[in-house]
Order: structure tokens, then C-alpha cells, then sequence
């Protein structure tokens, strides 16, 4: 799949961010053979769509992510997001699930953290996640997509929920790993079923020692 060259940039810089503020990892790119796919992904950090973009490069696979409206509003982290083909999501006058359509119509992914904030760790539910919302579920039914659940474990170590900078742990860098499980295909299944099964592959990745 092409990578657009401000996103492979994009994915350099921040593999080298990755770097310097941990020890990086991530598990291969499932084989997802034709099918369009939506990455579902928990959001426990401010860095988890840099990891995210690092490793999607890496694997030359660029998902457009799905990012609350609001980080646009930011001059510098507006032209960021826009720069690798974000979608704002949540205001702005513009249809995040339209876009996010038509990206996957075009056999880009698209990639959603269906909990729609960061989570604080003190407000997570025993599986390590918060709540979800359901929309995710709509795209990929209209999509006829499937679904990729993945997780990124330990990023909010990196740069908490609420720390306004990043921590600088030269000697103690914690390892975070974008971990992935096995496409989701939706086969006609209620939403609740399918979010079930979503919901415990993320909780499984998230779970491991």
C-alpha cells in the first residue's frame, strides 16, 4: 500500500521519538488479505497516535485517524494531524464517519480509539479500558469491513493523561508495544457481540506481562 510521503515523514520522526522516550515494539500486521479494515484501538495516552503513526508507517500501512475536532484547533498540532490525513471527529462541521466511509471505499484503512478520550488510569475499568462508543461498528457494517483490534500497552507511562510534556526517563525508559489480534469480521452478528469480542482481544493484548 502507498504511503503518503508527509505520513512516512511523519512515522521516521516519531519512530525516533519512540525511541529516545522508551523501548518500542510491536507485533506484525496480522494478513488482512483485500478486505477493507478498521483498527480499533484504547487511547490511555497523549502519545498514542504518534506510536500509532510510527508503527503504521513501519508496516506501510497508513490508516487515517479518527482525532477529537479539538486537537485541530491547535495551530501547530492542527497542521500536524491534517499533514497525515487525521479526520476530525466530534465538531468542526465535518462528517467523520462520511470521510472515514470514504477513505475505507478507497481501500485505505481508518483507525478509531472507540473511547473517545484519554482515560485516566484511576476511571478504567478492569479490563484497562474505558467505556467504548459504539460508532465504530456502524463505519465498518457500511464499509463491509472488518475489524483489527490492537492496543498499545504502557504508552500512558510515556505521557500520562494528565501530564501537560512527555516524562524523560533516560534510564528507565518503559517498553510500550502496539500489540495486534485477528480480524473481526462481522458476519451479520449484533453490535454488542461483536464489541464483546473486540473488547477482549484489546483486553487480552493489554493483559500480557
Amino acid at each position: 500500500m502507498h504511503v503518503p510521503r508527509a505520513y512516512a515523514v511523519a512515522g521516521w520522526i516519531f519512530r525516533l521519538f519512540a525511541r529516545w522516550m522508551s523501548r518500542p515494539g510491536s507485533d506484525p500486521l496480522p494478513d488482512l488479505g483485500d478486505r477493507p479494515t478498521v483498527l480499533v484501538a484504547n487511547h490511555s495516552s497523549m502519545s498514542d497516535v504518534f506510536y500509532a503513526i510510527a508503527v503504521l508507517s513501519d508496516w506501510g500501512y497508513p490508516a487515517r485517524c479518527l482525532v477529537r475536532y479539538s486537537y485541530f484547533k491547535n495551530p501547530v498540532m492542527g497542521a500536524f494531524l491534517r499533514s497525515v490525513d487525521c479526520i476530525p471527529a466530534g465538531g468542526g462541521g465535518s462528517d467523520a464517519a462520511a470521510i472515514a466511509l470514504e477513505t475505507l471505499n478507497t481501500g485505505r484503512p481508518v483507525a478509531v480509539m472507540p473511547e473517545g478520550r484519554v482515560t485516566p488510569r484511576d476511571q478504567l475499568e478492569t479490563d484497562g479500558m474505558g467505556p467504548f462508543r459504539p460508532g465504530f461498528i456502524d463505519i465498518a457494517r457500511q464499509a463491509d469491513a472488518q475489524i483489527l483490534p490492537v492496543a498499545l500497552i504502557n504508552a500512558d507511562k510515556v505521557w500520562g493523561s494528565r501530564s501537560k510534556l512527555p516524562r524523560l526517563l533516560p534510564f528507565r525508559r518503559p517498553r510500550v508495544t502496539l500489540g495486534t489480534g485477528t480480524p473481526v469480521p462481522l458476519d451479520g452478528r449484533d453490535d454488542a457481540t461483536i464489541e464483546a469480542e473486540v473488547r477482549a482481544q484489546m483486553a487480552s493484548i493489554l493483559a500480557r506481562p
